[in-house]
Order: structure tokens, then C-alpha cells, then sequence
């Protein structure tokens, strides 16, 4: 009924992030813009947590800016190391003060990882089809010798070698490790995968190989999952089944989808997670390929993401959630990182993280288990030389830095956009906050995205000057972050506040902006309104 007040409620937020969807397409809890929040299964949205250098010392004393990282990786081991394939070395941690391996690298894409579980452990490496590969016993490398005429071991019965393949890829996989895009005798073969005797990683025979020219030439990526062993290519997926030399099989899975290196690949234990280029994130649960990048897919299809950087993109599993980094704008280096949370919604839910600075996102990354049972979420910086932790709020000391974090509504407009409405004061539900916080928020009319009609504050903590938006409830706390910002730890409260009218329009989109160094986050919007009558 025109004229009486009315009133309509958002307390949703778990579409994220959504660039494809223009002002009528979006779905009442998505948004067309944010960065640096995350997004609460329960609805709401809240800064994100921190992130922290986790070595103080420069990695292999790399100058600043001159850090070239191509992979993370972790060996889960009686004391679990962390290694980092970068600048043509590969570097390895326990505790965060990084040690040269001296093993070097010839790969485009860095070394590959492949760990071996026996009477003795070690983690071997290919460094690439025109290096020899390594064994790597968590304290020193033992280079082995290079498979090929007069260096096959054609025996089961008493399998004696040290030897492996040049290649670029390897995995362990059915008690045996695997190779591929080899070098043999100084002839490549990119197409090709070879695996070694069973139990005896350092043996092979020259006629266990299996050649895959279908799907283009050049094998990206090896990895196993479950049962399978999965060989990417660029544009193409294949599987190897089976468990011995007389059931191997392939089986081409896709001739449409596949991989640029072997960067862009991570795993979970139910899925297999890979960016392709020009279509975005895909994911492999044994039984199909979904699509996880429609909501992000205009970066590619308008051009800020281009094929003249693409192979600096890295894909990575932290937290179990998938943090895709990507080089946008013409930039050489990842730039930001976009979040996918699996759990939010029917296909997960899309959110936007950029390091202080706002000029980019973590790249290699991996989880590493401390043999204390914590968990911490590890990738590199692009550029400079540390390995971060992600999502951390402890109290750590550095020399901080804020971020900005916003998150932009989706216009409201009531379901009807003939009427002009007086928008009133909306009653907010905001995260509690123990310190002075004030939460900036913009306001928009008519799908105008581009010009604020008005603006105004938000005081948690304190009593509200007058003439701003005020909330009542504060706790003095406050905890420091890493190097990056000070960080405020999260309440599980949450408190009402309320402000100022929102104007006359047909619709409104609010954008919420945080402090810098303090949490904060919304968890409800009610807006309330007056329509007017509609004339003809």
C-alpha cells in the first residue's frame, strides 16, 4: 500500500561473488562486488582473517622482488618439511628458515614431488626433461642415474638400480612411481608416461611406457587420485586404470578441457581441482567434470585476465577452501587471488582476496600438518621472497599493514521498480566489535553504480558522535596481526545499530567499507521504505 511504511530483510550472503550476473540477474544473496571478506555459511559477512610471513629470513637470500616461486609442496614425514621449487632451486623447511636442497631445475614450472614410503623415505624429484632426477632423503639429495641404452633394469626377480628417468612430471601411484614428458637418450618425449618396478622406485624397463599423442602434444600435469592416474594435457584429460603391467589401460576423459601446467592443478580426497585456459576452474570427482567458474567467468571473456601471462596462474587447496591466484591487467604475476568455499550454496560460493597493498595474491600453496597436530595453510608471496600463512589471527609482531575489505549489496528494489520509494534508516545486525570500529558505507541509486549519493559512518565500540550511526555494546580487546594488519579478534556476538535515511530512489545498493587494522562484518540489513504511488 503506497504510503505505509514497509520493510525488507537480507541476512543472506552465501551466493559471494558474482561478475557475471548484471543489476537484475543477481541472485538476492550475491554480490557484484567485494574483497577481502569472507562469507559465513550461517549467512553473514566479516573481514578476512590475516596473513603473515612464516619465514623471516629471505628464502635462499632471493633479492626482494626478484622471487620467482613455481611450486609449494608438502612432505608429510615423521617431521613434515615443506619444500618450494623457485628461481631454479628447490628450498625445504621444517619451521620456517629455508635451507638450499642444491637440487636445480630446468622446468618451466619447477620441480615435481613425488613421495616414497618404505624402509626408507625419501621424496623424489623431477626437475625437469633436460635435468636428471633426485632423491631427497630430508637432509641431503642423491642425484640419480638417468634411464636409458645400457641404464634399464629388466629384472623383477632382483630389481638393483638408482636410476630415473629424465622428466618433468612424477607421482607415486600403485605402489610404483610414475613419470612423464620424459627425456631418453637425449630425445624427448613429451606425450610419454613410464612407470617403475613395483616396490622399487629406482628400477624401470624400457618397455613399461605408455604414449598418449591424442589431445595435443605436451603432458602439463600427472597426478593420482584414488585409483586413477590422472594425465593432463592442455586441452585434453586421460586416466590410466589398472594395477600391473597386464591391466594397464587409458581412456581419454575429455578432448575439450585440460591444463596449462602442472601449477594450476590441486587435490582433495574427493576431488581434483584445475584451472583451464580460456574457461576457468573445473573440477573431477572420478565420475564427470563440473563447472566451477561460471560466476567469474567475464574476467576472461572481457579481457582482464589474458593468455599473455596465463602460465603464472596457480590453483591451491588452504583450508579446504580453493584459492585460484591469477595475473590480470597485463600484469606477469598473480595480482589476486579468487576464493572458492565448496561448502556455501549448491556450488559453492566465490569470494576476492588481494594481499595489503592491493597489487596481489598468494601464489604456490599447500596445508602442512605440524607433528603437534596444527594445521597450517602455507603459499608464497609472488614476488618476494616468504612463504605466508593464510588465515591466521594470532598474535604475532611485524611491521603491519591495513588492506581494505567491502562488500557491495545487490540493488533492492523491492521486486517492483516503478515505485519511487523513501528509503528510511536501515536496521543493521553487525559482528560486535571491542574496539572503536566504524564501518563506512556508501549508498547508490537506480543502478547508478558510479556515483555515491550519499555517504556515511557506522560507530561500533563507543558512543557515536552525533549526526552518525551508532551501535551500543564494547569490550576493550585487541589483538596484532602479522606484517600485514592489525587484526581485532572476531566476536561470536553480534549488535543492532542504526542511521540515517537512505534518500528517494526506485532502488538502493549499499556498499559497506571497513576500517583498516580492525574486524568487522554485517550479518543483517532490513530495509525499510515508503512507497510512493505510481503514476502513469
Amino acid at each position: 500500500m503506497a504510503g505505509r511504511l514497509q520493510v525488507a530483510r537480507t541476512d543472506d550472503f552465501t551466493g559471494g561473488l558474482n561478475l557475471r550476473a548484471d543489476a537484475f540477474q543477481l541472485g538476492g544473496n550475491e554480490s557484484p562486488d567485494l574483497l577481502n571478506v569472507d562469507i559465513d555459511p550461517r549467512g553473514g559477512f566479516s573481514m578476512r582473517r590475516g596473513i603473515q610471513r612464516w619465514n623471516t629470513a629471505a628464502v635462499g637470500a632471493i633479492a626482494a622482488a626478484s622471487f620467482t616461486p613455481k611450486r609449494l609442496w608438502v612432505w608429510e614425514t615423521a617431521t613434515p618439511q615443506v619444500l618450494v621449487a623457485a628461481n631454479s632451486k628447490i628450498f625445504y623447511s621444517t619451521a620456517g628458515t629455508f635451507t638450499d636442497t642444491t637440487i636445480t631445475t630446468t622446468a618451466a614450472h619447477g620441480a615435481s614431488f613425488a613421495a616414497w614410503s618404505g624402509a626408507t623415505s625419501a621424496v623424489y624429484v623431477s626437475s625437469g626433461s633436460g635435468s636428471v632426477g633426485n632423491k631427497w632423503s630430508g637432509s641431503a639429495k642423491t642425484a640419480l642415474t638417468a634411464s636409458g641404452a645400457a641404464q634399464w633394469q629388466t629384472s623383477f626377480a632382483s630389481p638393483i638400480g638408482t636410476h630415473m628417468p629424465k622428466a618433468d612430471h612424477c607421482a607415486t601411484h600403485q605402489s610404483r612411481m610414475w613419470v612423464a614428458s620424459t627425456n631418453e637418450d637425449a630425445t624427448a618425449f613429451p606425450d610419454r608416461v613410464r612407470w617403475s618396478h613395483p616396490l622399487f622406485p629406482e628400477s624401470w624397463r624400457q618397455e613399461d611406457y605408455i604414449d598418449i599423442p591424442e589431445g595435443g602434444s605436451g603432458i602439463t600435469a600427472l597426478v593420482s587420485f584414488g585409483e586413477t592416474l590422472l594425465v593432463f594435457k592442455k586441452r585434453s584429460v586421460h586416466a590410466i586404470y589398472g594395477f600391473d603391467n597386464d591391466t594397464w589401460s587409458k581412456v581419454q576423459l575429455t578432448g575439450k578441457l585440460g591444463t596449462v601446467s602442472p601449477q594450476t592443478v590441486a587435490v582433495t580426497e574427493g576431488m581434483v581441482y584445475f584451472f583451464c585456459w580460456p574457461d576457468g576452474l573445473f573440477g573431477f570427482d572420478g565420475q564427470g567434470f563440473h563447472d566451477l567458474f561460471m560466476s567469474m567467468r567475464p574476467l576472461i571473456q572481457l579481457g582482464s585476465v589474458t593468455d599473455a601471462s596465463i602460465t603464472n596462474s596457480h590453483v591451491a587447496v588452504l583450508n579446504r577452501r580453493i584459492w585460484v591466484s591469477l595475473p590480470a591487467g597485463g600484469t606477469s604475476t598473480a595480482n589476486f587471488s579468487l576464493v572458492l568455499d565448496p561448502t556455501l550454496g549448491d556450488g559453492g560460493a566465490w569470494v576476492k582476496f588481494q594481499l595489503a597493498g592491493n597489487v596481489a595474491g598468494v601464489t604456490a600453496g599447500a596445508d602442512l600438518t605440524l607433528a603437534s597436530g596444527q594445521r597450517l595453510s602455507l603459499a608464497c608471496h609472488p614476488t618476494e621472497p616468504y612463504v605466508l600463512q593464510v588465515d591466521v589471527q594470532d598474535n604475532q609482531t611485524g611491521t603491519l599493514a591495513n588492506f581494505d575489505s567491502y562488500y557491495t549489496t545487490r540493488w533492492q528494489d523491492t521486486g517492483n521498480v516503478s515505485n519511487l520509494k523513501m528509503w528510511r534508516r536501515p536496521d543493521l545486525i553487525v559482528k560486535q566489535a571491542f574496539v572503536a570500529t566504524t564501518i563506512t558505507l556508501s549508498v547508490f541509486h537506480n543502478w547508478d553504480e558510479t556515483t555515491v549519493k550519499r555517504s556515511t559512518s557506522v560507530v561500533l565500540g563507543v558512543a557515536a558522535p552525533a549526526g552518525v550511526w551508532a551501535a551500543v555494546g564494547a569490550e576493550p580487546d585487541g589483538v596484532l596481526g602479522w606484517g600485514e594488519f592489525s587484526w581485532g579478534a572476531a566476536a561470536s556476538g553480534s549488535e543492532y545499530a542504526h542511521g540515517g535515511n537512505l534518500g528517494l530512489a526506485r532502488a538502493v545498493q549499499l556498499k559497506f567499507a571497513g576500517p583498516g587494522g580492525k574486524a568487522w562484518g554485517v550479518d543483517s540489513v532490513t530495509y525499510k521504505f515508503n512507497p510512493r504511488k505510481i503514476r502513469s
